[in-house]
């Protein structure tokens, strides 16, 4: 089972283009590690080997699979979701606070004020 609920709040570098979530997950393989570096949420009745078990990608991932800087786009449209914008997330209402934390961290490392968390 995963451990989950938000993903703790990590700093890394940032980079602020294009953003493609479904192109990043298709190059991410499926280690535990990779798979926490480049999430802000894991579900908690879930294996934590499986992609499916992981929401709000927001990190950059190579050709190679290698996780790298966090994406500012991916951030922003990530709480963006947490705010109700494409149908929003069916993750629990107690755990958006802690993804919007990890995402907000990764816009304020970028030099940039993070949308407020609509409640």
């Amino acid at each position: 089972m995963a451990r989950g609920g938000p993903i703790r709040t990590h700093h890394t570098g940032t980079v602020d283009k294009d953003w493609s979530g479904p192109s990043a997950e298709t190059k991410l393989d499926a280690e535990r590690s990779d798979l926490r570096a480049s999430h802000a949420w894991a579900d908690p009745g879930e294996d934590d080997d499986k992609k499916g078990t992981y929401k709000f990608i927001h990190h950059e991932v190579s050709r190679g699979g290698d996780v790298g800087p966090a994406n500012v786009k991916a951030c922003i449209s990530g709480i963006g979701v947490l705010n109700g914008a494409r149908g929003g997330s069916d993750i629990p209402p107690s755990d958006r606070e802690g993804v919007y934390r990890h995402l907000a961290a990764h816009l304020r490392d970028a030099g940039k004020e993070p949308p407020e968390l609509e409640k």
